[in-house]
């Protein structure tokens, strides 16, 4: 019995550590996808101002004739 009891408790201590291989996502890894995002989002917003800058010059050229 005192073997069985050894064995099952080796392998309750292994679990922690062998069981779950699941990387979950650090602070620093939603820090950086939120960073990355925010650049993308800076960058479409830039050439959507661009398109509407050109849009409004060209109404603007076009009033001036």
């Amino acid at each position: 019995m005192k073997k069985f009891m050894l064995i099952a408790l080796a392998a309750l201590l292994t679990v922690p550590f062998f069981g779950c291989k699941k990387k979950e996502e650090t602070l620093g890894d939603k820090i950086d996808k939120a960073v990355e995002s925010t650049k993308e989002a800076a960058k479409e917003a830039g050439k959507e101002a661009e398109k509407a800058a050109d849009a409004a010059a060209k109404k603007v050229e076009e009033v001036k004739k």
